[in-house]
């Protein structure tokens, strides 16, 4: 059974994640400056890849794409590219790479504000 305290703590989270998304919806908000070894383990994870792409990972993503994606430098090159956002359109359900990205944020989000067992 909940506690107040517990059902207080759970609000409070719900809370921050609303306003984070709310921030998320504007042009504004862009994601250029999370590096590469982030995104590909804490935000396109292998369940997240599954669920919106057409592969099992980010690293298949990459290797079945054009692009030579070795370091930083080459994925921002690519990242920042027309062409990577017609590979994301072709092969995940999103319209871009940035929503692909915002949607792995919401979802990381999820996974850490909201506890397992309620």
């Amino acid at each position: 059974m909940k506690s107040e305290a517990d059902e207080l703590k759970l609000r409070k989270r719900m809370d921050n994640l609303h306003k984070n998304i709310d921030i998320m919806k504007g042009d504004k908000f862009r994601l250029t400056n999370i590096n590469l070894d982030y995104i590909k383990k804490e935000l396109l994870t292998p369940i997240f890849m599954e669920k919106h792409t057409k592969f099992s990972s980010f690293d298949m993503m990459i290797k079945s794409s054009e692009f030579k994606i070795e370091n930083e430098l080459e994925f921002k090159d690519a990242s920042n590219s027309n062409k990577w956002n017609d590979y994301i359109i072709k092969n995940t359900e999103f319209k871009n790479w940035n929503e692909m990205l915002r949607m792995a944020v919401l979802e990381r989000a999820t996974r850490k504000l909201i506890p397992k067992k309620l």
